[in-house]
């Protein structure tokens, strides 16, 4: 069992030591700005601003937020009651889910630092930039995931049946790495095309989300 839980931790290096990094600038950010200092969180449609928070409640949020995740990802073991059933596939994507996962919050949280301590000098919508990689990334992994009741496209029907689960991931992946390409797209756009904004959002939603009807249809035709 030792020798177990220390491969588990050795195939998890990258996001260990992705979380060492971050919470060491965290430190740096924590030292270099004035304590009054409000921290981007939330971005609206068009990639505004819309949401602050203080510097001590951003640090809490970020580093409770990301060591969370990690342990939800790495534990998921001792909670996953489908695990022990296909371990092996599991051991071999759950380490990238959970890099991929944390990388691209603690991008997205050191570029709201970044904007804190220098004003938002990238002359391109650079959280698009990262949203649309995330969702570019995690469609490469989806189809790899095994059926499971935590990760993935979760739905009654596609929980219940492996056929449906396999279908409406595949899918589930170019959707997605489409709806990233998308939102790659929209970091280019000024913010005055508040017409392209919000509707490529929406069409972006639509793409994401329509795996989960995808499930459903399959399981009225598997019925029919």
């Amino acid at each position: 069992k030792k020798r177990g839980i220390m491969k588990r931790i050795t195939n998890y290096w990258g996001s260990l030591i992705l979380l060492f990094v971050y919470a060491v600038a965290l430190i740096y950010f924590m030292t270099g700005l004035p304590s009054d200092t409000q921290i981007p969180m939330h971005w609206n449609a068009r990639g505004e601003i819309d949401g602050y928070f203080g510097k001590t409640g951003a640090t809490l949020f970020g580093l409770g937020f990301s060591f969370g995740l990690f342990f939800l990802l790495y534990l998921l073991p001792l909670y996953s009651p489908r695990h022990r059933k296909d371990e092996e596939r599991f051991e071999k994507v759950l380490p990238a889910v959970t890099f991929v996962t944390i990388l691209f919050f603690v991008l997205i949280n050191l570029y709201s630092y970044l904007i804190a301590l220098y004003g938002n000098v990238i002359p391109v919508n650079f959280i698009f930039v990262l949203i649309g990689l995330l969702f570019v990334f995690l469609g490469n992994l989806l189809p790899k995931v095994p059926r499971n009741f935590f990760i993935g496209i979760r739905t009654p029907w596609t929980l219940t049946d492996g056929e449906n689960w396999h279908r409406t991931h595949r899918l589930g992946a170019y959707l997605f790495v489409l709806g990233g390409i998308l939102m790659l797209l929209k970091a280019f756009v000024p913010y005055s095309a508040r017409m392209f904004h919000t509707s490529s959002t929406i069409l972006a939603l639509v793409l994401v989300l329509y795996p989960l009807v995808y499930s459903f249809i399959l399981f009225k035709r598997k019925r029919a």
